[in-house]
């Protein structure tokens, strides 16, 4: 079974930093990359608009943010080096609860579960 997170951040908003920030997420440290798949990700992908940033990930099913996040930080000091670098072009979302830096998102749908539930896994119209 996958598990499914959605966080939400802001970057500054600065162009040039702004711009900075994609390029490193263009070239991630191979480090960073495998960690985070030895702690449990599966999949990540973070998407921006403006200044906000939404990030989508799927997990091996006994990943526990709580712990996997800081034990991939721990894997390699290049780790908390890249988390450093990041959180430099960051600020938290204003939502985000006191102390949060990512701040988690509810998931309101499931396209998936409700096909299947109402159509079958192959069900479709037409």
């Amino acid at each position: 079974m996958v598990k499914c997170y959605a966080q939400t951040i802001c970057l500054k908003n600065d162009p040039r930093g702004i711009e900075e920030y994609k390029r490193h997420h263009a070239d991630c440290w191979p480090e960073v990359l495998g960690a985070l798949k030895a702690v449990g990700v599966l999949r990540m992908k973070i998407f921006l608009l403006e200044t906000r940033m939404f990030m989508y990930m799927e997990t091996e099913d006994d990943f526990d943010p709580e712990v996997d996040f800081p034990r991939h930080l721990e894997m390699s000091p290049r780790c908390v080096e890249w988390g450093k670098l990041m959180s430099t072009f960051q600020t938290p979302a204003p939502e985000a609860k006191d102390g949060e830096w990512w701040a988690y998102m509810e998931e309101v749908y499931d396209f998936e579960s409700q096909h299947d539930a109402k159509l079958g896994p192959r069900g479709s119209i037409g």
